[in-house]
């Protein structure tokens, strides 16, 4: 295959074209950003007034090392075609952010030119995007050409979008199908009538780690990796190898994790998996998150857990809308991370899906501490906690950064469901000030919802109280109502789903779970049949610490051979701080 033909390394001291990607000086106000689809998770600040990407001016305002500084420049500087990878906990999704934010400044008066996209529904959340199947008006399955063409002319917002995208992102690549990277390349050739520049002329930017979860695949048919894609070959210039682990501080852990990532497992690293099966040690009440590979497992595993709790279910039934025909509008709604029926009670163990500053993120954990509305916790706000900055999420009306007067009042700003920093009483559940609701009060909060989006106001409904565990300890935190939105590249608003951004947190499937950082893990690899599942659920812990590992079996530990063979050609880059190859 070409792209399993071996990668020579090129000499990153070069001398730089004259480019027109640089950052504009300008102190005119930057144009209105378009809505981040789905959830507006978090960007680096950079800043595009009067400054380029020189390293002094990232380090300012982004945590980026100096790797992963040169793939910023690479990209958004040099415009050119690169796949960046790494281990997990490499910061490959905070380069990635960091890239996405300066893209957007660059072409802040053309947001049309850049488009996000990812593999998965889930991982498309998580950097504000769309598949890659809805961007380009693939169907699944679908290789012929002339029909796929004939089909995306007959869909005026997707192909102004093959026409006007000038750099294409796509995050997750190890689950995307090599030959639909191939028809992707076709495709951009034909319908931007460019057949003698790879991918038509796009700039791509391309992320992910083979080693993780491959591409599905019917039956037991082999995966067709992206690397091995006769595109691949024409298109991805400069492949970068990040080397630097953020995500585990711990050396042991990491070296741990590097071994199971390639499916070799030492004695050593067999004797100490095995030795993760012991309970967790916890000094609270929140259990380690279970991983599954199937979602009918999660599920299952999660309505036993509610069941067994005491006391009334709080219910709170989403509010769709969008502009989308209702076929695709609900194919839309279901690959949402907010669910449509979202059931609660006190105790249960909830995940936050919503970023809100740099200790309380997507992925945070905490127990519902009770039932409340808007106006009680407002008024119970005590000094805010030892929390991270407000995070800006750019582009976004879905969660305004607040002031400090704001944080301290208590207040909920019109778009953000959530109220910080409040204060409990003695029992630990009750805000402070206020009487115990009575038992006849506390009625179910979605009782009174009526259809078509219409119920309770935000000051009425009784919303989850939560106690998240964070970096610097504890807070406590109510979850009101949140938007998340599905648009094309124009803004126009497809879907938009309104829901408390909480999902039950005792199991998690190991393919929503891929990105994810998780303080508690617990993961039983008797279960694990596909290749990358086991290093993803693992390398989902913080720590080993934080690491329950139940019927381990090396067996069970499996890289994909094509994957391995295909990674050798990388080895070379990581004797140096950043490298990069050519086909």
């Amino acid at each position: 295959m070409p792209g399993d033909a071996p990668l020579r390394s090129v000499s990153t001291n070069v001398k730089k074209r004259k480019s027109t990607g640089s950052i504009e000086e300008t102190k005119t106000r930057l144009a209105k950003q378009p809505r981040k689809t789905l959830d507006a998770f978090f960007s680096p600040q950079i800043v595009a007034s009067g400054v380029s990407t020189d390293e002094k001016f990232i380090r300012e305002h982004v945590a980026l090392n100096a790797e992963q500084i040169k793939v910023l420049k690479m990209v958004v500087e040099e415009e050119k075609n690169v796949f960046f990878t790494g281990s997990a906990g490499t910061g490959k999704s905070l380069l990635l952010r960091a890239i996405i934010s300066a893209l957007r400044k660059k072409y802040s008066k053309k947001p049309e030119c850049v488009s996000i996209t990812a593999s998965t529904g889930m991982a498309a959340s998580n950097i504000g995007g769309t598949t890659i199947h809805a961007w380009g008006a693939i169907t699944p399955g679908m290789t012929n050409i002339d029909k796929l063409i004939s089909y995306v002319k007959t869909c005026k917002p997707a192909h102004q979008r093959w026409k006007n995208t000038k750099v294409l992102i796509i995050d997750e690549v190890s689950m995307v199908d090599g030959q639909l990277f191939d028809t992707l390349a076709k495709l951009a050739q034909m319908l931007r009538k460019n057949t003698d520049r790879p991918f038509g002329g796009i700039q791509l930017v391309i992320t992910g780690d083979f080693f993780q979860l491959p591409p599905v695949t019917q039956g037991k048919k082999e995966p067709f990796f992206t690397f091995q894609s006769e595109a691949w070959a024409k298109c991805i210039d400069n492949i970068v190898n990040l080397t630097q682990v953020f995500r585990q501080k711990d050396s042991r852990f990491v070296e741990l994790l590097n071994e199971m990532r390639r499916g070799e497992i030492s004695p050593t690293a067999k004797r100490t998996f095995i030795g993760l099966s012991r309970p967790l040690q916890m000094d609270d009440s929140l259990l380690p998150t279970e991983l599954f590979p199937l979602r009918n497992e999660v599920d299952r595993a999660n309505a036993a857990r509610l069941t067994s709790l005491p006391g009334p279910s709080f219910k709170y039934e989403a509010r769709d809308s969008g502009a989308a025909p209702p076929e695709k509008r609900a194919k839309l709604l279901d690959n949402m991370v907010a669910t449509r029926l979202l059931e609660l009670k006190i105790d249960a163990q909830v995940m936050l899906i919503k970023n809100v500053d740099e200790s309380l993120v997507n992925g945070s954990v905490g127990k519902v501490l009770g039932f409340y509305n808007v106006g009680v916790c407002s008024a119970s706000v005590g000094p805010p906690a030892a929390s991270g900055p407000q995070l800006k999420k750019e582009g976004s009306t879905t969660a305004k950064p607040k002031s400090n007067s704001q944080e301290s009042s208590g207040s909920i700003s019109k778009n953000a469901g959530f109220v910080r920093n409040v204060q409990v009483g003695p029992d630990g559940r009750t805000p402070t000030g206020h009487m115990q609701i009575p038992a006849e009060e506390k009625e179910n909060a979605s009782s009174d919802l009526k259809t078509k989006g219409k119920g309770k106001a935000k000051d009425e409904e009784l919303f989850p109280l939560v106690e998240f565990r964070t970096p610097q300890g504890k807070e406590i935190v109510l979850l009101a109502r949140d938007e998340f939105r599905s648009e094309d590249n124009e803004g126009k608003l497809l879907a938009r789903r309104v829901q408390v951004p909480l999902v039950l947190a005792w199991a998690m499937s190991i393919h929503k779970s891929q990105g994810q950082t998780i303080q508690r893990v617990k993961i039983d690899l008797g279960r694990v049949f596909e290749k990358g599942q086991s290093y993803v659920a693992l390398s989902r812990a913080a720590s080993m610490e934080g690491l329950q590992v139940l019927r381990f079996d090396a067996k069970k530990v499996m890289a994909h051979p094509k994957v391995i063979e295909w990674s050798k050609t990388l080895e070379q880059l990581t004797s140096e701080p950043i490298s990069t190859v050519t086909p």
